[in-house]
Protein backbone atom coordinates (compact mmCIF):
# COMPACT_ATOMS: atom_id res chain seq x y z
CA UNK A 1 0.00 0.00 0.00
CA UNK A 2 1.30 3.00 -0.68
CA UNK A 3 1.73 6.40 1.78
CA UNK A 4 -1.20 8.15 -0.54
CA UNK A 5 -3.24 5.49 0.15
CA UNK A 6 -2.50 5.30 4.45
CA UNK A 7 -0.43 7.76 5.42
CA UNK A 8 -1.17 9.82 8.49
CA UNK A 9 1.52 12.69 8.18
CA UNK A 10 0.28 16.14 7.76
CA UNK A 11 3.88 16.55 5.98
CA UNK A 12 2.28 16.78 2.23
CA UNK A 13 -0.52 19.55 3.57
CA UNK A 14 2.20 22.02 5.37
CA UNK A 15 5.36 20.58 4.62
CA UNK A 16 7.03 19.56 1.15
CA UNK A 17 8.86 16.66 1.50
CA UNK A 18 10.72 16.69 -2.69
CA UNK A 19 12.30 13.34 -3.90
CA UNK A 20 15.72 13.83 -4.94
CA UNK A 21 16.06 12.37 -8.64
CA UNK A 22 13.11 10.16 -7.09
CA UNK A 23 14.03 7.74 -4.20
CA UNK A 24 17.72 7.68 -5.69
CA UNK A 25 18.32 5.66 -2.21
CA UNK A 26 16.77 2.90 -3.19
CA UNK A 27 16.64 2.90 -6.97
CA UNK A 28 18.70 4.49 -9.60
CA UNK A 29 18.13 8.39 -9.74
CA UNK A 30 16.37 10.34 -12.71
CA UNK A 31 14.83 7.07 -13.98
CA UNK A 32 10.96 6.74 -14.28
CA UNK A 33 11.26 3.90 -11.72
CA UNK A 34 12.42 5.86 -8.98
CA UNK A 35 9.89 8.73 -9.77
CA UNK A 36 7.64 6.19 -9.70
CA UNK A 37 8.63 4.60 -6.32
CA UNK A 38 8.85 8.47 -4.60
CA UNK A 39 5.39 9.43 -5.73
CA UNK A 40 3.79 6.21 -4.39
CA UNK A 41 5.66 6.76 -1.57
CA UNK A 42 3.65 9.97 -0.97
CA UNK A 43 5.86 13.20 -2.13
CA UNK A 44 4.09 15.91 -3.53
CA UNK A 45 7.40 17.24 -5.84
CA UNK A 46 9.59 15.14 -7.43
CA UNK A 47 12.94 16.55 -7.99
CA UNK A 48 14.87 15.89 -11.51
CA UNK A 49 17.98 17.11 -13.59
CA UNK A 50 17.65 18.37 -17.18
CA UNK A 51 20.50 18.67 -19.85
CA UNK A 52 20.21 19.27 -24.17
CA UNK A 53 21.08 16.52 -25.84
CA UNK A 54 23.56 17.13 -29.36
CA UNK A 55 19.97 16.66 -31.35
CA UNK A 56 18.23 19.43 -29.19
CA UNK A 57 16.68 16.93 -26.80
CA UNK A 58 16.13 17.92 -23.09
CA UNK A 59 17.37 14.51 -21.31
CA UNK A 60 17.32 13.65 -17.33
CA UNK A 61 20.40 13.52 -16.17
CA UNK A 62 22.27 14.79 -13.55
CA UNK A 63 26.45 14.48 -14.15
CA UNK A 64 27.54 16.15 -17.74
CA UNK A 65 28.83 12.13 -18.85
CA UNK A 66 27.00 8.93 -17.91
CA UNK A 67 30.04 7.59 -16.67
CA UNK A 68 28.78 7.12 -13.08
CA UNK A 69 25.55 5.34 -13.91
CA UNK A 70 26.86 3.29 -16.93
CA UNK A 71 26.38 -0.38 -16.37
CA UNK A 72 29.66 -1.41 -17.60
CA UNK A 73 33.11 -0.64 -19.63
CA UNK A 74 30.91 -0.02 -22.79
CA UNK A 75 29.34 2.98 -21.24
CA UNK A 76 32.26 4.74 -20.00
CA UNK A 77 34.18 7.58 -21.70
CA UNK A 78 31.83 8.56 -23.92
CA UNK A 79 32.26 12.01 -23.75
CA UNK A 80 29.41 15.06 -22.14
CA UNK A 81 25.70 13.98 -23.02
CA UNK A 82 25.45 17.71 -25.01
CA UNK A 83 27.88 16.19 -27.61
CA UNK A 84 25.98 12.90 -28.42
CA UNK A 85 22.42 12.38 -30.14
CA UNK A 86 19.52 10.80 -28.36
CA UNK A 87 19.52 7.22 -29.85
CA UNK A 88 23.13 7.35 -28.70
CA UNK A 89 22.25 7.76 -25.32
CA UNK A 90 19.14 5.70 -24.74
CA UNK A 91 21.60 2.16 -26.34
CA UNK A 92 24.18 3.44 -23.12
CA UNK A 93 23.12 0.33 -20.67
CA UNK A 94 22.60 1.95 -17.15
CA UNK A 95 23.26 0.45 -13.92
CA UNK A 96 20.42 -2.45 -12.97
CA UNK A 97 18.83 -2.50 -16.22
CA UNK A 98 17.55 1.05 -16.77
CA UNK A 99 18.22 3.19 -19.56
CA UNK A 100 18.56 7.02 -20.24
CA UNK A 101 15.20 9.38 -20.48
CA UNK A 102 13.93 12.22 -22.01
CA UNK A 103 12.14 14.76 -20.06
CA UNK A 104 9.05 13.70 -22.22
CA UNK A 105 9.21 10.52 -20.57
CA UNK A 106 9.55 11.99 -17.01
CA UNK A 107 6.23 14.55 -17.46
CA UNK A 108 4.17 11.65 -18.84
CA UNK A 109 4.75 9.19 -16.38
CA UNK A 110 4.59 11.18 -12.95
CA UNK A 111 1.64 13.22 -11.93
CA UNK A 112 3.22 15.54 -9.35
CA UNK A 113 4.85 18.30 -8.88
CA UNK A 114 8.35 18.13 -10.69
CA UNK A 115 11.29 20.55 -9.70
CA UNK A 116 12.82 20.95 -12.34
CA UNK A 117 17.11 21.77 -12.27
CA UNK A 118 18.56 23.13 -14.93
CA UNK A 119 22.10 21.53 -14.97
CA UNK A 120 23.53 23.10 -18.14
CA UNK A 121 21.90 26.79 -19.15
CA UNK A 122 22.10 25.58 -22.90
CA UNK A 123 18.83 23.98 -22.31
CA UNK A 124 16.95 26.68 -21.12
CA UNK A 125 16.39 27.51 -24.91
CA UNK A 126 14.96 24.27 -25.73
CA UNK A 127 12.61 24.73 -23.19
CA UNK A 128 9.56 27.51 -24.90
CA UNK A 129 9.66 24.81 -27.41
CA UNK A 130 9.06 22.10 -24.96
CA UNK A 131 6.24 24.09 -23.31
CA UNK A 132 4.46 24.52 -26.91
CA UNK A 133 4.71 20.80 -27.99
CA UNK A 134 3.97 20.09 -24.21
CA UNK A 135 1.55 22.80 -22.71
CA UNK A 136 -0.26 20.54 -19.80
CA UNK A 137 3.26 20.15 -18.01
CA UNK A 138 3.70 23.77 -17.63
CA UNK A 139 1.26 24.30 -14.70
CA UNK A 140 3.07 21.21 -12.94
CA UNK A 141 6.85 22.21 -12.89
CA UNK A 142 8.87 24.62 -11.77
CA UNK A 143 12.83 25.56 -12.20
CA UNK A 144 15.75 25.77 -10.19
CA UNK A 145 19.57 26.12 -10.34
CA UNK A 146 22.46 26.86 -8.81
CA UNK A 147 23.33 28.96 -11.67
CA UNK A 148 21.99 32.58 -11.33
CA UNK A 149 22.84 33.01 -14.97
CA UNK A 150 20.59 30.34 -16.07
CA UNK A 151 17.46 31.27 -14.39
CA UNK A 152 17.88 34.61 -15.24
CA UNK A 153 17.82 33.23 -18.84
CA UNK A 154 14.97 31.31 -18.09
CA UNK A 155 13.22 34.54 -16.58
CA UNK A 156 13.96 35.88 -20.26
CA UNK A 157 12.63 32.49 -22.45
CA UNK A 158 10.00 31.24 -19.84
CA UNK A 159 8.82 34.30 -17.65
CA UNK A 160 5.32 32.16 -17.15
CA UNK A 161 7.80 29.86 -15.27
CA UNK A 162 8.49 29.77 -11.63
CA UNK A 163 12.20 29.45 -10.16
CA UNK A 164 13.97 28.59 -7.47
CA UNK A 165 17.80 30.21 -6.50
CA UNK A 166 19.54 26.81 -4.96
CA UNK A 167 22.72 27.13 -2.79
CA UNK A 168 24.89 25.52 -1.37
CA UNK A 169 24.43 27.40 1.97
CA UNK A 170 24.72 30.89 3.35
CA UNK A 171 26.41 33.99 3.14
CA UNK A 172 26.63 34.02 -0.33
CA UNK A 173 29.08 37.01 -1.31
CA UNK A 174 31.52 34.66 -1.80
CA UNK A 175 30.12 33.76 -5.32
CA UNK A 176 27.69 36.51 -5.49
CA UNK A 177 28.89 39.22 -4.08
CA UNK A 178 25.69 41.46 -4.15
CA UNK A 179 24.06 39.03 -1.61
CA UNK A 180 21.06 36.78 -1.17
CA UNK A 181 18.87 39.38 -1.57
CA UNK A 182 19.85 40.70 -5.26
CA UNK A 183 20.86 37.54 -5.85
CA UNK A 184 16.63 36.71 -5.63
CA UNK A 185 15.31 39.69 -7.24
CA UNK A 186 17.70 39.18 -10.32
CA UNK A 187 16.76 35.93 -10.78
CA UNK A 188 12.70 36.26 -9.97
CA UNK A 189 13.49 33.71 -7.27
CA UNK A 190 10.03 32.72 -5.66
CA UNK A 191 11.70 29.95 -3.66
CA UNK A 192 15.19 30.08 -2.29
CA UNK A 193 16.62 26.19 -1.75
CA UNK A 194 19.40 26.00 0.73
CA UNK A 195 22.04 23.95 2.58
CA UNK A 196 21.35 23.99 6.30
CA UNK A 197 25.49 25.71 6.43
CA UNK A 198 24.18 29.26 7.79
CA UNK A 199 20.70 29.05 7.54
CA UNK A 200 18.60 30.35 10.54
CA UNK A 201 15.23 30.67 11.59
CA UNK A 202 15.24 34.85 11.23
CA UNK A 203 16.39 34.04 7.31
CA UNK A 204 13.61 31.72 6.75
CA UNK A 205 11.28 34.04 8.61
CA UNK A 206 12.25 36.95 6.35
CA UNK A 207 12.19 35.33 3.35
CA UNK A 208 8.71 33.86 3.81
CA UNK A 209 7.72 37.63 4.85
CA UNK A 210 8.93 38.24 1.48
CA UNK A 211 6.62 35.77 -0.37
CA UNK A 212 9.47 33.22 -0.75
CA UNK A 213 9.54 29.71 0.30
CA UNK A 214 12.41 27.81 1.55
CA UNK A 215 13.24 24.79 1.21
CA UNK A 216 16.46 22.83 3.19
CA UNK A 217 18.66 20.10 1.26
CA UNK A 218 20.22 17.96 1.54
CA UNK A 219 18.15 15.89 4.52
CA UNK A 220 19.71 12.53 4.67
CA UNK A 221 18.92 11.46 8.67
CA UNK A 222 16.55 12.11 11.54
CA UNK A 223 18.57 14.68 12.79
CA UNK A 224 18.39 17.23 10.04
CA UNK A 225 15.06 16.82 9.15
CA UNK A 226 14.50 18.19 13.13
CA UNK A 227 16.27 20.84 12.44
CA UNK A 228 14.22 21.53 8.98
CA UNK A 229 10.99 21.33 10.87
CA UNK A 230 12.77 24.22 13.92
CA UNK A 231 13.90 26.07 11.37
CA UNK A 232 10.29 26.72 9.92
CA UNK A 233 11.28 25.57 6.64
CA UNK A 234 8.64 24.94 3.55
CA UNK A 235 9.85 21.65 3.19
CA UNK A 236 12.66 19.48 2.04
CA UNK A 237 14.91 17.52 -0.12
CA UNK A 238 15.46 13.24 0.60
CA UNK A 239 17.04 10.87 -0.91
CA UNK A 240 14.92 8.76 0.89
CA UNK A 241 11.22 9.68 1.21
CA UNK A 242 10.12 6.39 2.69
CA UNK A 243 12.43 7.53 6.04
CA UNK A 244 11.82 11.09 5.63
CA UNK A 245 8.03 10.44 6.36
CA UNK A 246 8.76 8.85 9.41
CA UNK A 247 11.76 11.31 10.22
CA UNK A 248 9.32 14.25 9.64
CA UNK A 249 6.10 12.61 12.22
CA UNK A 250 9.29 12.17 14.51
CA UNK A 251 10.25 15.26 14.56
CA UNK A 252 6.80 16.99 15.13
CA UNK A 253 5.77 14.49 17.96
CA UNK A 254 9.59 15.84 19.94
CA UNK A 255 7.91 19.56 19.32
CA UNK A 256 5.05 18.33 20.89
Amino acid sequence: MSRTESATSTATESFTIVGHRGAMAHTLENTLASFRQAEETGCPELELDIRPTADDRIVVVHDATLDRLAADDSGQDLGDVSLMILDELQQVKLRDGHRLHTFEEACAATTVRLQVEIKDPAVVDLLPGFLRAHPEVESRIYLTSFSADALVRAREQVPRLRRGMIVHGLPVEEKHPGGLEQLLERTGATSLHCGRTGLTADVVAAQQAAGRSVHVWPVRSAEAMAEAVALGADGVTVDDPQAAFAWYDEALAQRG
